[in-house]
This record gives C-alpha cells, sequence and structure tokens, in this order.
C-alpha cells in the first residue's frame, strides 16, 4: 500500500504554496532582518514579537533548506545567499508597496460620484430624472454614461448598471427586474402612415423589432436603419418617419401618434444591477435606492399604459 503523504508542516492560517514560492508575509520579516540586522528591530518595525519573528525566519529556512543568516556582534549578517534573495525580498516589498498604492488610489470615496451605466433610452429616461434621483440619493453626484457595451462592476468601470439582457449570474452580483421597456410604431400626428418612408432597425440590435417593423410593412421599402432607439424616436419626430421608439418618449410627445398598442414581443425586462464590491458604498446603496422608486413611478409609461387618444392602425 502507498504510504499516505507527510503532514504539512504549514500553518493552518497560511494559503498552500505553489512549488517554488513562499508567504510574502514570510518574506517581509526575512526583508526587515536583512535590512535591520536583527530581529528586535524587525519586530519593531513590523509590529510584531521578537519570538514570532523568530519562529517566521526559522520556518522560511527551514522550508528553504538554506540557512539566511550568520550570528555576528550585536546583528545578524545574510549569508552569500542571504545577501541574494535580500534583493529579491526588497523587489517584493516594494512591488507590494507600489500595489496598495494603487489600489488606494483606484478605490472610490465614500462621497464620489455614483457611476451609472444604461442603454441610450434607458439613460434618457435617468437624465430627464437626474434632479430627482440625486434628491432621493440625499444629494449624491449622478454621472450617467451611456453605452451598449457592458461596462464590468467589478472592474470599477461603474457602479451600478441597468440591463435588458444577459443579467449576471457570477457570485457578488446582485440583479432585481424594475419594469418593463415597451415599444410602439408612432409617427407625427400631421403625416398620413400610408405614405411615411419607414425605419427599421439593425438585426443585430434586434430582430425581433426588425421582424416586428417588415410585418407592419408589409411590402413596403424600408428607407433606412437606426439601431439607437432614441434615435428613432427623433427621425420620427423630426423627418416625418414611421417607426418603433419607446413608449415613454412617444406617449410624452403630443407631435406623435402611436399607430397600434405596444408588442409584447418587442419588449424588453428593465434590471436594476449591482456588485458587492460598489454596494458598499454609501452613496452607492442610496443610488440604488433612488433608482427603484424611479422605476416604480415610471412604470405605466414604460409600460405604455399611459397613451393618450386611442390608437389608430392606418396603414
Amino acid at each position: 500500500m502507498a504510504e499516505s503523504p507527510a503532514p504539512s508542516s504549514r500553518r493552518d492560517d497560511d494559503l498552500a504554496a505553489p512549488t517554488g514560492s513562499f508567504s510574502w508575509d514570510d518574506i517581509r520579516i526575512f526583508n526587515a532582518i536583512a535590512v535591520g540586522g536583527s530581529m528586535a528591530l524587525a519586530a519593531a518595525q513590523l509590529g510584531l514579537s521578537e519570538a514570532t519573528v523568530a519562529r517566521r525566519l526559522k520556518a522560511l529556512e527551514r522550508d528553504l533548506g538554506l540557512q539566511l543568516f550568520t550570528r555576528e556582534a550585536n546583528r545578524l549578517a545574510p549569508t552569500a545567499i542571504g545577501l541574494d534573495l535580500a534583493a529579491e525580498a526588497r523587489e517584493i516589498e516594494a512591488a507590494a508597496h507600489r500595489f496598495a498604492i494603487r489600489a488606494d488610489a483606484a478605490r472610490p470615496l465614500a462621497n464620489a460620484p455614483v457611476r451609472v451605466t444604461a442603454t441610450t433610452s434607458i439613460s434618457l429616461l435617468l437624465t430627464m430624472h437626474a434632479t430627482a434621483i440625486s434628491a432621493a440619493a440625499g444629494g449624491v453626484e449622478i454621472v450617467i454614461i451611456s453605452t451598449r457595451n457592458r461596462l464590468d462592476l467589478t472592474r470599477g468601470e461603474a457602479d451600478i448598471a441597468l440591463r435588458m439582457t444577459k443579467v449576471p449570474t457570477e457570485p457578488g452580483y446582485y440583479a432585481q427586474k424594475v419594469g418593463r421597456l415597451m415599444q410602439a410604431l408612432y409617427v407625427r400626428s400631421d403625416v398620413d402612415p400610408a405614405t411615411a418612408p419607414i425605419i427599421s432597425v439593425n438585426r443585430e440590435t434586434s430582430s425581433r423589432i426588425d421582424d416586428y417593423i417588415m410585418a407592419y410593412a408589409a411590402g413596403r421599402p424600408i428607407a433606412a436603419r437606426v439601431g439607437d432607439s432614441s434615435a428613432r424616436y427623433e427621425s420620427i419626430r423630426s423627418a416625418g418617419a414611421l417607426s418603433m421608439a419607446p413608449c415613454f418618449m412617444g406617449d410624452a410627445d403630443p407631435t406623435l401618434r402611436r399607430l397600434e398598442p405596444p408588442p409584447e414581443q418587442t419588449g424588453d425586462d428593465i434590471y436594476l444591477v449591482s456588485h458587492e464590491l460598489s454596494r458598499s458604498r454609501p452613496g452607492v446603496a442610496a443610488a440604488l435606492g433612488a433608482l427603484r422608486k424611479l422605476f416604480r413611478e415610471q412604470r405605466p409609461r414604460l409600460a405604455g399604459e399611459t397613451r393618450r387618444p386611442a390608437e389608430d392602425r392606418s396603414r
């Protein structure tokens, strides 16, 4: 029968070190001894007892299989290999110091602005209510980042995200459905929908919306394809086109006419996404609460439930 592996000599509170690597704490203790020349000075610098320093040095020498110091009058002198390793230890200590400085510089202050990323249409809604969000969050400064790119909350690219697809499921993320964004066909009130130029979307943006518009067009030519929903709204309002736009935009514009109820198949659920790295900040927590309140209040508008006159489906 094969022998059982010998029990490890490492302490229970240490991680298992990969082959050829050692505890950073032990290297730090070794470096302090090499610099100060004594265990007493190293212990004072590191805030440890001299007994702990001696124990950790002995364990490091045992793990390495090397003698790192020799005793001389009133000091510990590095051996030849001890001198070589001390130079490496200084580099490790300097790198750890740079690591701490960079981490501190990247860590947002408690009163730092809260960065919220969203698609253009949701960013427009946030912009319309930015002062209310800030006030509800206790005066926190809100930075709205309008992009279709999925900014990484774990890397600090944003603090909060409003997403409608591919909600993260990795540990540390929190996602809450806060509404549903519905879109409908609109045309300007003074434009005949039977002759209005039709604008659809890039299929890469939304094949569901493109399919719906193409079915409505029933063979009529498509004048252009515009991926951004806010830009489609502007083409309806300014260029007299017929297209789909978010209901909270179209229904609020008295110059536009909704042609039919918003189709369920082109709607998108809206999720409020945060990560434990940032949500512990008081400002982020307050902004999350303010955003939940906003979406509760705006839910009927987002869902297209506040239509003025009845729709008229004219082709």
